[in-house]
Formats: structure tokens, sequence, C-alpha cells
């Protein structure tokens, strides 16, 4: 199943991988390899046999490379596109209007520049048809599938504001980078096709290039920053091509104002109207690597500060890919502004814009940096519970229980305030589990917890110390008649409480605990918290041996 440019690994399935009874075949690895290095020994000294050539001979060379590249990047995206299969094909299909184009290009530039006239680019309402490649290529760079459970993370999934909160970062991040990559195109070459002579349709199709070859670039970098793309050799090698073929076109923009270089210039646009094509073409048949799980921590603190994981390279972007445009941006604003002493027109509207959407950044950060800190606090308020409390009964549990025991002692040493600690334990809770099951053993504990918090006073810790034993702890003794009382008169409570009956496995039953009595009160002449558990624990085992004989037992389950 498919949704947004997501496949899931249930899409691997052979009848996934079937239209029409026809089987998706990808170009092996080793058949890729083979290709990127033909082309790359083909290229390689094409393009350096450009600098043995000058005038005519150079655009004629220029013309015949370029023919043969639009070929290769034509049979490339036809290939792609033939072994592929559902939305691996869909964005195919639609990036490959880069590279087919590269072929109507070739043979116009070769009619021009193979007939020996005299030269000279012009800007023509026929060239807006080359927009459309761009446009088609930005919805192909949407629909590049990407892995599962991966989009945005700066909010945690449970967060009821989660989506809304990541679009809007998302959204000020991407007019981000486009205010900025418009501020350097403006720098670029904007700024000269506004000085320059040209008006009407030549100077609207001249800016729309400029700012419509951008599109791709920005939607790329966003795409790979933002989601994690199955197939990320072919991420780069279109973010190669795109960031290639932005740059020809600028260049060929300028060579098409009035007074240009002319067309002896024409080298950087013959660089990337050769290579963008065929990178993105190779992009459209490099295959997917085979899913690995990931490698295991390094075991050497130093060496795994050196090595990050893709994850961790994903989180560093995420959090300063919007600021990397910005600052040049900024770096040529100031430039502009000591140059010029001031900024007017374009470049001060775009500036004002980018410091509100940089303000709202930062207040996006601020609130995130909040919930980020709330978070922390409730994660750790979280695990500190758990930490100390039983998952059962939700009673404390041993740790906490002698901790606040240990307390309570060191407290009487120094101030002699009594300690007082009952220790019960469920009689025959053995029988209950043999003859009910733990299920019912469970629900017995449940119910013994419940009753033992109702029974003692605010501010008295009960806990369970494991199995079927519990403990109380009571505290603000030193304000009553003889912590002797206090204690019985819990121990009297916790008893009348159990005598309620309850229903387990669907059969009414009686609770009978035995309960052990501990007090330091200062008679003794040492007392530790272990000493005093221990006084407490050996009375419960007095007391349950006494009410073992038959005459005394009123347990009945």
């Amino acid at each position: 199943m498919t949704d947004g440019g997501i496949e899931t690994r249930g899409d691997r399935t052979p009848s996934a991988g079937r239209v029409r009874g026809v089987r998706a075949r990808p170009v092996t690895d080793r058949t890729f390899h083979i290709l990127l290095a033909l082309v790359t020994a083909l290229f390689v000294p094409a393009a350096a046999g450009q600098l043995a050539f000058s005038g005519q001979p150079r655009l004629v060379a220029q013309a015949t490379a370029l023919f043969v590249c639009g070929v290769a990047s034509t049979v490339f995206a036809v290939i792609g596109i033939a072994r592929t299969r559902g939305i691996g094909r869909r964005w195919r299909v639609l990036v490959a209007a880069g590279p087919l184009s590269a072929l109507p290009s070739a043979v116009e530039w070769t009619r021009q520049y193979s007939s020996g006239d005299p030269l000279e680019l012009q800007l023509t309402p026929s060239e807006s048809l080359f927009l459309i490649a761009p446009l088609l290529t930005v919805a192909g760079l949407i629909c590049v599938p990407a892995r599962t459970g991966d989009g945005p993370t700066r909010a945690p999934p449970d967060s009821g504001w989660w989506p809304r909160y990541s679009h809007a970062v998302i959204a000020l991040d991407s007019l981000m980078i486009i205010l900025s990559i418009l501020m350097i195109a403006w720098f670029a070459v904007l700024r000269d096709i506004t000085h320059s002579r040209i008006s009407g349709t030549s100077f609207v199709i001249a800016v729309t290039f400029v700012v419509v070859l951008a599109l791709p670039v920005v939607v790329l970098v966003l795409v790979a920053t933002f989601r994690r793309p199955r197939n990320g050799r072919a991420v780069a090698l279109l973010g190669a091509g795109l960031v290639v073929l932005a740059a020809s076109e600028t260049v060929l923009v300028q060579l098409s104002l009035p007074d240009p270089d002319g067309a002896e210039g024409s080298m950087p646009t013959w660089l990337g109207a050769a290579a963008g094509p065929l990178l993105v073409a190779l992009a459209m048949i490099a295959p997917e690597r085979d899913s690995r799980p990931p490698a295991p921590a390094v075991a050497c603190p130093t060496a795994s500060r050196f090595l990050w994981s893709g994850q961790e390279v994903r989180h560093w972007l995420h959090a300063y890919l919007p600021y990397l445009p910005l600052s040049v941006a900024a770096a040529l604003v100031l430039a502009s502004a000591l140059r010029d002493g001031g900024l007017y027109g374009l470049p001060l509207y775009l500036a004002i814009c980018l410091a509100m959407l940089v303000s709202l950044r930062q207040i996006v950060i601020i609130a995130e940096n909040r919930r980020l800190v709330s978070d922390v606090r409730r994660a750790h308020q979280r695990l500190e519970y758990q930490a100390h409390h039983d998952g059962l009964t939700g009673l404390a549990n041993r740790v906490l229980f002698t901790r606040e025991l240990e307390k309570a002692v060191t407290a009487h040493r120094r101030h002699g305030t009594p300690v007082v600690v009952l220790f019960c334990d469920i009689d025959h809770f053995k029988t209950v589990n043999d003859t009910y099951g733990h299920s019912a053993g469970d629900e017995l504990l449940r119910t013994v917890a419940a009753r033992l918090h109702t029974a003692i006073r605010d501010g008295d810790l009960a806990a369970r110390l494991g199995g079927d034993e519990f403990a109380v702890l009571l505290t603000g003794t030193s304000t009553d008649a003889s912590p002797h009382t206090v204690g019985e008169q819990c121990a009297r409570r916790i008893a009348i409480g159990m005598l309620r009956p309850i229903t387990l496995a669907g059969r009414p039953a009686r609770i009978q605990i035995s309960i052990g009595l501990a007090i330091a009160d200062g008679r003794q002449p040492s007392t530790s918290a272990e000493q005093i558990l221990h006084q407490a624990d050996t009375r419960m085992y007095d007391a349950k041996r006494r009410r073992a004989k038959p005459r005394r037992r009123t347990l009945a389950i």
C-alpha cells in the first residue's frame, strides 16, 4: 500500500511488483556501475576536449557531445521507466521530462551551431516550453518513495497537535529556503536582468526561468531532509543533476541578455546541458540498495564520537538546512549594503520577509524547547514513578520503602523521632495461586493493596515488598500518645478492612493477613533500617504461627 509517496514493506511482495502480469526488474548494481563508469569515461574526455578547441570548432564539438548525451539520457530514462512499477515508476515518469527534453535541446543546439552562421543566443516565447520539465520534476520529487515511520520528528507521535506543528515547521523552513535562494538568485542574475534592456515577453521568460529552475533544487533538499528516501543513491544523483541544470540554465539566461559574451562563453552552459540530464537519467536507473539492519554500537567511546548514523545526519540537516542559504543571502545583503550604501527595491522587501520568517521560526523554536523541556520533565517523573512503585498494585516498591525507612531512622537518631513499621503477609496466598490461577492471585494482591492504602493515614507509606508481602511506615508518631498505640491502631484498621469478602474466580472468599509490628523508640542502643524491617518480619511470622492452629484458623477460601 502506498500513501503520499510512502511505500511500506508490504509493497515488496510479488503481487505488488506486478502490473498486468509483468514483474518489475530493476537494473542490477553491477549493470549500474558499468553504465556509470562508461558515462564517466565518455564525458570526461569530451569536456577536456573543449579546452583544445575555440570558435566554431568548439561549438560543433559541443553540439555533437550534447546530441550523444541527449540520446544516452533518453535511453536511460526509458529503461528506468520500463523496469519499475507502482510508486517507483510514478516519480520516474514525472522526472523523465528533464532527460527526455535533453534530446530536442541537443537537436536544436546542433542545428544552430553547426550551420556556421553568426551565433546569438536569444529568448523567445517558445523557450517557455522548457519550463514544463522543472514543474513536472517537482511533482516527481514529491512522489519519491520514503521509508515508513520516518516523517518529521519535531513533536512526539502521541501529541495531539503534532501534525499541525510539523506542517508549520516545514512551511516556515520551506519559505525561508525559497526566499533565501531567491535573494541569492537576485544578486547572481536577476539584478542583471532587471538592469538590462530586455522587456516584454523576453523579460518575463528570463525571470521565470531563474525562479522555476530553483524550485526542483529546493524541493529535493526538503524531501531529503524531512523524509527518508528509500533510494538514497538516486536522490543524490537527482540533486547533482538538478543543481548542474539550474546553474547552466542561469548562465544561459545571462548569455541571452543584450551585449552578451557570445556563444564563445557557453562552456558552463554546455557542461550543465550535457551532464545535468545525464545525471538525472542515471538516477532513474539507480537500483535501490538492500535494507540492512543498523550496525551495532561502537564499543570505543572515542571512536563513536566520530561515527554519525544516518538518523543523526538527518536531524542535523533538519535543524540547520534553512539557515545555510539564509547565511549566504545575509552575506550578499551585507556586501550589497556596504557597497551601495543601503538596500533598495526587491532586496529590501526580501530582507524584511526573511527577518519576519526568522522571527517566527525562533518563536516556534522557543515553543518547541519549552515543550521538549516539559516532555523531558514528565518523562523523568514517569520513569521515577515506575522505578519506585509496584506495577501491579501501584504501591511503593521495596526501593522507595527502604529509602524512606532509612530517612526515618536517620531522623530517629538525630531527633529521637520514633519509627513504627508494620509488616503484612497474606495467609495461604500460594493456595490461591494453585487453586484459582495467577490471575486470581493478582486480583487478590490488588484488592489487598487498595484496602491497605485506605486503612493507613495521610502521610503514611504503604509498599509491596515482593510476592504477598506488604509493609507500612507510619510517620508523625511523635505527636501521638505512644508509638505502640499508633501501630496497633493502624494494624486494627488494616485487619478490619480485610474482613469484607471478595470474589475470586467467581467464588466468594475472605482475606486474612498476618501483621508484625516493630518500633524504634530510643530504647535500643543502635537501630538500623534493616534491623527494624527484620524485627517486623519476625513478629509477623510469630503471628502467622499462632494463627496456624486449627482452633484459631479463620481463613475461608
